[in-house]
């Protein structure tokens, strides 16, 4: 182990190396504070290697299935796939933790605890997977009849895998409530996505900047992407220069084309831009070129439970707050004064709160100011770095 404090080994299968949470926050505050950082994770190339901030990594090639559905059933099941990899990989290494960041990892950590090296093993809970089944699952016929019980059939099946890990992270409330009823003995601790973006030049001035409003992360039809098109279609009529950014990556892909279609249709090729999903240390420029972030989440089980780490990007770069009337964002748009509530399902009310924000030049820095005010002190990343320290600490003290 060398002058390392411990060994930690992070394993993912839906999450890439460079991913902002994962790495840029957990893997490099751990490498900071002394550990050994190892990155275990699917992708589309075999691959090995180590980082410039000094986390190993070995991304292992993903299986690939045929399309036929039972077929593809069986094929899951032959055993020296992805997750045997995996297993032979992460066993190797012989960690002190073994820190699991993706549902579908948990078929490997029991195995990975029961190893004679007595290792420790933390389940991180990134998202609400029962209900992403109910919200996202959008097959035909029988299969779509069928997700209740298959999103009932996850949660038992999670719970179960879980039970005998050491800890569990969350990255809300409503998830640590719920884990802290199944294990109510167990340690459940939140980390919160805090932003770990530079804050060397906020500022709550509009003046040369790019863009009106700007959305980033995951573009998807549950995530407001046509409710914003619409919105900026009304918002033209009053305001012929009202600029959008979306920067993301675009799920399913076609939703790309389909906007690029309405955006042609509806004469908005100098309103909208796409950018596709940039490094995560170039999302700073684009925040500083934007005045107002959007936060336009429908009303699905999913966004109703998880927190969303844009909303403290947008608050640490001085953009007020254009969100919904729900959940997490709704609380912090109140309880800091940092933008506007609006129904996700209502273009007509986003196009008005749009330009209500851009021609009051007062509401607009103060609610920009809050906005800076209230990320500096509550919703830096560096606050919960030592949280993450002292809940290693704690575990390998055990």
């Amino acid at each position: 182990m060398g002058n390392y404090l411990a060994k930690i080994c992070f394993l993912a299968d839906s999450h890439a190396l460079y991913d902002d949470r994962i790495y840029w926050k957990q893997a490099v505050s751990l490498v900071k504070t002394g550990y050994e950082v190892y990155f275990i994770l699917a992708d589309d190339v075999n691959e090995t290697g180590e980082t410039a901030e000094g986390i190993k990594f070995e991304k292992i090639l993903r299986d690939k299935f045929p399309s036929n559905l039972y077929i593809n059933y069986l094929a899951k099941r032959i055993p020296g796939g992805l997750y045997a990899k995996m297993f032979r990989k992460a066993a190797s290494l012989e960690a002190d933790v073994y820190h699991i960041h993706d549902l579908k990892v948990n078929r490997i950590g029991n195995k990975l605890k029961n190893s004679s090296f007595n290792p420790k093993v933390i389940y991180d809970v990134h998202e609400p997977y029962p209900e992403n089944i109910l919200d996202y699952w959008e097959g035909k016929g029988i299969l779509r009849r069928l997700r209740k019980a298959w999103s009932t059939h996850i949660r038992k099946w999670e719970k179960k895998s879980v039970t005998h890990y050491d800890l569990i992270i969350t990255t809300e409330e409503n998830m640590q409530e719920r884990f802290r009823s199944y294990f109510p003995e167990k340690p459940v601790e939140i980390i919160y996505n805090y932003t770990n973006l530079s804050v060397a030049d906020h500022s709550s001035s509009t003046e040369n900047k790019e863009y009106d409003a700007i959305y980033t992360g995951g573009i998807t039809k549950f995530r407001g992407a046509w409710q914003i098109l619409e919105a900026v279609n009304l918002a033209k009529r009053k305001k012929n220069d009202i600029r959008i950014l979306f920067l993301g990556n675009w799920f399913p892909v076609n939703l790309r084309k389909e906007m690029e279609t309405f955006i042609k249709d509806n004469d908005l090729v100098n309103h909208v831009s796409m950018i596709n999903a940039v490094p995560y240390s170039e999302v700073a420029e684009y925040y500083r070129k934007s005045k107002i972030g959007l936060g336009i989440f429908l009303p699905i089980l999913t966004h109703q439970i998880i927190l969303q780490i844009k909303i403290f990007e947008y608050m640490n770069f001085g953009l007020p707050i254009v969100g919904s009337n729900f959940g997490h964002i709704k609380k912090i748009i109140q309880r800091h004064q940092c933008g506007i509530e609006v129904d996700p399902e209502d273009p007509e009310e986003i196009a008005g709160e749009l330009l209500n924000l851009l021609s009051d030049e007062a509401k607009y820095s103060r609610m920009s100011r809050n906005g800076i005010r209230a990320a500096m002190d509550n919703y830096r990343w560096d606050i919960m770095e030592k949280k993450l320290i002292n809940i290693y600490q704690t575990l390998l003290s055990e």
